[in-house]
């Protein structure tokens, strides 16, 4: 017998299932490194269905719009998170029309969701999991906005920011005209569950909108989206798995935004205090697991 043969090991219960944990263990974990939704780069040939919550849920047969259209343009294309519900393509190009109908320019569509959605591997959202969640820049160079951006263009051009993130305070001569107009529209819109703002964009609109401001109970301050709005559309009709978030039910221009100009709050920007986060979801809906494996869209079988 060879000095190099080793005799098969033979494996006892006890030994085969701690043998099979270890390798699902160590598959799972390069499942969870790998990220598949990041993998997927077409969507699921699936009717148009949004799943889960906005925060962990997945985007069945995603659909997309093309580069420019009429009122928009879409940047950051090589993100490769252009991707949403058939809902929310028809709001875009409903939105972006009456924009640029009302002589308020042309939007520019940034991050939606990634071509099944899931959880974005890196970017700062925990949301745009399932395809009803937009961001829109708030101001661009005009100049650019006009005409058709090229390739590098769309990955490099810059948002204008209308609030330093750091001091908290509107930049006066970057602040645009047309935002409180565009927001209203969008909020008005009754496909819209919320519009997320910084704080003090939220407070500012809310100090030029005096008495007129119910429209302003959707627009939600928040972390960051200082250069950029962020608009969430309801549950679309029959997508059964979707779990809408529950509705606002605070004044437009309440106390609640008080907290986010409060100690505590600049406590958390200057790094003295830790931001509170809300646990993660530990498990995706299990119609996810049908999103990732089905055939990519435009695939025939025979």
């Amino acid at each position: 017998m060879p000095l190099f043969y080793k005799r098969p090991e033979r494996l006892t219960g006890p030994r085969i299932f701690t043998r099979a944990l270890v390798f699902a263990t160590a598959a799972l974990s390069a499942f969870a490194q790998a990220n598949p939704w990041e993998k997927s780069d077409s969507p699921s040939a699936q009717d148009s269905a949004s799943i889960g919550t906005y925060t962990n849920g997945c985007l069945a047969g995603g659909e997309t719009l093309p580069l420019r259209g009429d009122g928009y343009q879409l940047v950051r294309t090589g993100r490769d998170r252009h991707f949403a519900h058939a809902n929310t393509i028809a709001f875009l190009k409903d939105f972006s029309q009456n924009v640029a109908q009302s002589d308020l320019g042309r939007i520019q569509i940034g991050d939606m969701s990634m071509a099944r959605g899931g959880p974005f591997g890196s970017g700062g959202h925990s949301s745009h999991q399932t395809g009803l969640d937009i961001d829109i820049w708030y101001s661009q160079d005009q100049r650019a906005a006009e005409r058709p951006l090229t390739e590098w263009e769309r990955d490099n051009i810059s948002a204008i920011p209308l609030a330093d993130a750091r001091q908290h305070r509107l930049i006066k001569e970057n602040w645009d005209n047309r935002v409180p107009k565009i927001l209203r529209m969008a909020a008005e819109d009754q496909r819209v569950e919320r519009i997320f703002v910084h704080p003090t964009i939220k407070q500012h609109l809310c100090a030029i909108s005096g008495t007129d401001n119910a429209w302003l109970r959707k627009v939600r301050p928040w972390w960051g989206h200082n250069y950029h709005f962020h608009v969430r559309l309801t549950c679309p009709e029959g997508s059964r798995h979707c779990k809408p978030q529950a509705p606002v039910r605070t004044a437009p221009c309440g106390n609640d935004l008080d907290w986010w100009f409060s100690d505590e709050f600049y406590a958390i920007l200057n790094g003295t205090k830790t931001k509170p986060t809300k646990p993660k979801p530990k498990t995706m809906p299990q119609q996810c697991q049908q999103v990732l494996l089905a055939p990519p869209a435009g695939t025939t079988t025979e």
